[in-house]
């Protein structure tokens, strides 16, 4: 398998349940995509609160990274899912699939952040995604501007 990274700066989103800040979506029609690592540090001196969530819908995202064959880790192959980087608020959301997978709450402090790391990979199927979502509605809920990264097999 070869190994991929790519991240972006997410501006946040407002305190709605189940509102999507981020994801990696895999277009591809059959291959699947295997999740590393979830990174998430925040550039806003505000607490906030992160799950993680799979998607069966793409939604419409305010912005996206593509990533190259500088993404993979020994620069060699361009990678064949063509899995993308949703940023920014998104027009259309994500339709979310099943509870959350992990949850979080991250303190006031600019830096602030977690690395996620998987012993086993999380699988993305073809046409599916995993976004960084809010987890409950609430004035302090909100998820901030945050500097993210996705790192995945395939």
């Amino acid at each position: 398998m070869a190994r991929y990274a790519v991240a972006g700066r997410t501006p946040g989103v407002t305190n709605t349940l189940d509102l999507v800040a981020y994801q990696l979506w895999n277009p591809h029609a059959s291959i699947s995509l295997f999740v590393r690592e979830i990174h998430h540090f925040k550039s806003a001196a505000t607490a906030d609160n992160l799950k993680i969530v799979r998607t069966t819908t793409s939604g419409t995202p305010g912005s996206t990274v593509t990533p190259l064959i500088n993404n993979h880790f020994g620069k060699r192959y361009a990678h064949i899912s063509v899995a993308l980087l949703y940023l920014a608020v998104f027009s259309v959301q994500p339709t979310l699939a099943g509870p959350e997978m992990f949850r979080i709450a991250l303190p006031a402090a600019i830096g602030a952040g977690i690395i996620w790391v998987f012993p086993e990979p999380i699988e993305i199927p073809a046409g599916t995604g995993l976004g960084v979502a809010v987890p409950e509605a609430g004035a302090e809920l909100a998820i901030t501007a945050a500097d993210v990264s996705f790192v995945w097999d395939e």
